[in-house]
């Protein structure tokens, strides 16, 4: 028995080893000190926000990225360069990767929670993130919740594992439609897919998310449920205890996402019809 109970100890260890792996960045404080380095990130791709097309990285997070590396050229009279040492296509490998590393820095749309504090370091707030209840365009639009399992009968919930939404939809499921089946996937564009593929799927997911579906013209109905308490707000991670959390706060100001700059990009990026919902 104690044989097999090591193996299987093993096995998982492996198992959770492999899903991510640690990274070592320099820190903010050696950087500033010799007047030029690297800030090594990491990403989850993120419709708008974050991405790679022809072998160059876009979005929200990049034009912002740009103008810290200005900020910290004019102001400190250090030259910056981003090394994006990786893809991480599984938002939990992601978060894993980020904490169990050493002073890199994590791109998405991470939502800043109270419990992710006790093991990442934020940035402050980039964006705001408004949340949406999404399904295939036969479903019966949804404005209450207390509709949820009349108006969704034969449905199940796709979520991403890991994601603010998971326990929200655990919440008021138990409440409204405590029959409903949910099924989990590693990334909205798994949700997405599962959209496309049932017309038996609804789920709850970031705005990102939405935009990226609007975007390929997907046949998708927003419903109007309140989800205010949902919203949430986005940063950059960070390894818990890293220095690069202290220029990104001197940088990162609420003044700066007032101004016309950070307003072009995220027009830019989403779109006017987007600009409205960001903060």
């Amino acid at each position: 028995m104690k044989f097999y109970s090591s193996l299987f100890t093993f096995l998982v260890v492996f198992n959770i080893s492999i899903g991510f792996s640690q990274i070592t960045g320099s820190s903010w404080s050696t950087v500033k000190n010799a007047g030029k380095g690297d800030l090594t990130c990491v990403y989850y791709e993120t419709p708008g926000l974050v991405f790679e097309e022809n072998g160059k990285m876009q979005g929200v997070c990049i034009d912002i990225m740009n103008e810290f590396k200005a900020y910290v050229s004019e102001k400190h009279n250090v030259s910056l360069n981003f090394r994006f040492e990786k893809k991480i296509p599984v938002f939990t490998d992601f978060i894993n990767t980020v904490r169990k590393s050493k002073d890199i820095m994590g791109v998405c749309n991470t939502s800043i929670t109270s419990e992710r504090k006790n093991y990442l370091g934020f940035s402050p707030s980039y964006m705001n993130n408004p949340s949406v209840l999404l399904s295939n365009q036969n479903a019966e639009t949804l404005r209450d919740f207390s509709d949820m399992s009349s108006n969704f009968e034969g449905y199940k919930a796709v979520i991403i594992k890991g994601s603010t939404h998971e326990q929200y939809l655990k919440t008021i499921a138990s409440e409204y439609f405590p029959n409903l089946t949910i099924e989990y996937a590693n990334s909205g564009s798994e949700v997405n897919a599962k959209l496309r593929s049932d017309a038996k799927y609804f789920t709850l997911i970031d705005f990102t998310e939405y935009f990226d579906a609007v975007r390929k013209k997907m046949n998708v109905t927003r419903h109007p449920v309140p989800l205010n308490e949902l919203e949430d707000q986005l940063g950059f991670i960070f390894p818990k205890g890293s220095d690069w959390q202290l220029i990104w706060k001197e940088f990162l100001t609420p003044e700066f996402k007032e101004s016309v700059t950070y307003k072009k990009i995220v027009a830019d990026n989403l779109g006017t019809a987007f600009v409205n919902l960001i903060r």
